[in-house]
């Protein structure tokens, strides 16, 4: 059972603690950030660092939710223990009175933010830019990988830019390969395997890969949201990229590949990390 707290702010309702009350022990709020369906994020000023922090922890109506507290706390020990610069560093996981996710503070953009506000300026990536983050998405999915995880949620949002460096943060429904619940994941970005429920391997990441580098080449996303069980990504193939951007034959090929309905016909991680490195020193200038 979950452990029961009082998750009521000063003025006595479950809106989002204040700015200046204590959120556990040695970690004040200075801000609320944002709030999904089981967690609020605040930005806290730590006593131990003397420094700012991101706090992860589960909103009032989630408290008692067995399967978003495990979550969290399996979040925490995956980030605590895991060390890669394309990754969001783990400081420590509180697990009690409710599980509490102290995480380094990064000072960039969402990967959403920033091609958003690039297509409203009528300018986007270049290709450069692209297979850079491509490389850097790579690097850090082939870690986590070979330490048994799936991340099953890549997307925009989940990117943080901070040049020179992208770092990939939420895993939240991080899993080992395996038989998944169906529908685990973001619907325009999950792989159709995971739309359907079945066994889920690396390939689904190299899906979440491709349709990552799909928005940050095109401004769009690969698939609309439907309402209820509908899945579009189950009802027709990923647009071409070129489509909707002339670019880079070579770098259009291996994006398309990612988003190939089949699991077999996808590239591996490795392959797409290579295609795309070449493809950076061929074009290098000295």
């Amino acid at each position: 059972m979950v452990p029961q707290t009082n998750m009521l702010n000063k003025s006595g309702n479950k809106d989002p603690l204040l700015k200046g009350e204590s959120l556990i022990p040695g970690y004040t709020v200075i801000h609320h950030m944002r709030r999904g369906k089981d967690c609020d994020v605040y930005y806290v000023w730590s006593d131990e660092r003397l420094t700012g922090c991101i706090a992860k922890t589960l909103q009032p109506e989630a408290v008692e939710n067995e399967l978003a507290h495990n979550r969290l706390i399996k979040e925490g020990e995956c980030l605590t223990a895991l060390s890669h610069h394309n990754l969001v560093r783990g400081y420590e996981i509180a697990a009690t009175p409710i599980p509490v996710l102290i995480e380094e503070t990064l000072t960039g953009e969402t990967l959403s933010r920033l091609i958003r506000n690039l297509t409203n300026q009528n300018k986007c990536l270049s290709v450069k830019e692209l297979a850079h983050l491509g490389v850097q998405l790579c690097s850090v999915i082939h870690y986590l990988h070979l330490n048994d995880l799936l991340h099953l949620d890549l997307k925009p949002s989940n990117i943080i830019s901070q040049p020179p460096l992208v770092k990939v943060i939420d895993l939240n429904l991080a899993a080992t390969p395996g038989e998944i619940k169906k529908g685990i994941g973001t619907k325009q970005y999950m792989a159709p395997e995971q739309a359907r429920g079945e066994i889920l391997t690396t390939a689904a990441d190299v899906w979440g890969i491709g349709a990552v580098l799909f928005f940050a080449a095109t401004g769009k996303r690969p698939f609309q949201s439907f309402e209820g069980e509908r899945y579009e990504q189950l009802e027709r193939p990923a647009a071409r990229v070129q489509t909707y951007r002339e670019m880079d034959e070579s770098l259009a090929t291996i994006i398309d590949r990612c988003l190939q309905q089949e699991v077999r016909q996808r590239p591996c991680v490795k392959e797409i990390y290579d295609r795309l490195h070449f493809f950076l020193e061929k074009n290098s200038t000295h």
